[in-house]
C-alpha cells in the first residue's frame, strides 16, 4: 500500500510540482491549499507525513503545527516544513516540526528525507510490537 502525503502550499504551482514528483515516487498524494484544510484533511485522512509551507494566508505553517501537535489524533504525524525562510526554521522546530525543506526545493533531497523518515517511523512501529509483545508476555508470566 502506498504511502499517503499531505501536501500543504498556498501556491498551486508547487502543490502541483510535490504531488506530480511525488506521485513518480509512488506516493499517494493529497492536496491543501492552507491551514484549515490542512488540518481537517490531517484528521480525516491520517497521512504518514505532512510537507507544510510556512508562508501561507490564514493560519500559517507554525500555527497549523502547533494544530497538529495538540490535536490526539494528528499529534504523531511527522512533519516536513517547507520554507525559503532560513529564520522560521527555529520557530517550526519549537512548534514541533520534524524536518524541514528549504526553498526552491531540492527533490532528490526531499526524497531522502522522506525515506529517512518512514525508515525511523517503521523502526519505532517495530520496537512498539515488540514492547506490546514483552508486556504481553509478562503480564501472562505473572498469572501462572
Amino acid at each position: 500500500m502506498a504511502r499517503k502525503i499531505l501536501v500543504v502550499d498556498d501556491e498551486s504551482d508547487i502543490r502541483e510540482l510535490l504531488k506530480n514528483f511525488l506521485a513518480t515516487e509512488g506516493y499517494n498524494v493529497i492536496l491543501a491549499a492552507d491551514g484549515e484544510a490542512a488540518l481537517r484533511l490531517a484528521a480525516e485522512e491520517n497521512p504518514d507525513v505532512i510537507i507544510l509551507d510556512i508562508r501561507m494566508p490564514g493560519i500559517d505553517g507554525i500555527e497549523t503545527c502547533r494544530r497538529l501537535r495538540a490535536t490526539k489524533s494528528t499529534s504523531l504525524i511527522p512533519v516536513i516544513v517547507a520554507t525559503a525562510l532560513r529564520d522560521a526554521l527555529m520557530e517550526s522546530l519549537e512548534a514541533g516540526a520534524d524536518d524541514f525543506v528549504t526553498k526552491p526545493f531540492h527533490l532528490v533531497e526531499l526524497s531522502l528525507r522522506l525515506k529517512a523518515i518512514f525508515r525511523i517511523r517503521d523502526l519505532t512501529g517495530e520496537l512498539d510490537r515488540v514492547v506490546a509483545y514483552i508486556d504481553e508476555l509478562t503480564k501472562n508470566h505473572t498469572h501462572l
